[in-house]
């Protein structure tokens, strides 16, 4: 009796890990950059990870805008000169932006015209179904920003939402370590 019990919770111990360690997979969007070019996410195969911010809705813009420096700084601008130990030659990854608000079609000339030209293949004017999207990724709060690091296989591996923090960078910046 007693190695039926040990038999029976050592099971239950590596299904709750084998469960834990399973990552749910983000669904597949399709849509086109601001430069016009199709795009599908994610990118299969990743050839490193990704990191996708999305809005649900335009009450989250105020917050989002404190993340677009240090994503931007963090994530996308490239070095100048020979520093090998710069933030930006150490961060290779792929990063988009997906404004899922309503009358983005329409806003996209106003957003191409005040933003920089090198950002445009960042963001995606998405052609999924918005209620799709929000049923399987879910959020709690659609009135805030999420950013999903995916790994290599589209996996997500952290979520952050809300108001810039550095510690919600760290934790961006860790899931890409």
């Amino acid at each position: 009796m007693k190695n039926i019990t040990l038999i029976i919770f050592l099971s239950t111990i590596i299904s709750c890990q084998i469960y834990a360690q399973t990552k749910p997979t983000f669904p597949t969007l399709a849509g086109h950059t601001l430069e016009g070019t199709a795009i599908t996410l994610p990118e299969q195969p990743a050839k490193k990870f990704s990191i996708i911010g999305i809005c649900f809705k335009r009450s989250a813009e105020e917050n989002l805008k404190t993340w677009i420096t240090p994503m931007y700084e963090t994530f996308v601008a490239k070095a100048k000169g020979t520093d090998y130990f710069d933030v930006a030659n150490y961060y290779d990854v792929n990063y988009f932006f997906i404004p899922l608000i309503s009358g983005f079609k329409k806003a996209a000339n106003d957003f191409k015209a005040s933003t920089q030209k090198e950002l445009w293949k960042n963001v995606i004017d998405c052609d999924t179904d918005i209620k799709l999207l929000k049923e399987q990724l879910k959020p709690r709060d659609d009135n805030q920003p999420y950013f999903f690091v995916l790994d290599l296989n589209g996996k997500i591996v952290e979520v952050v939402s809300g108001k810039y923090s550095e510690a919600k960078m760290d934790k961006l910046q860790e899931a890409i370590d």
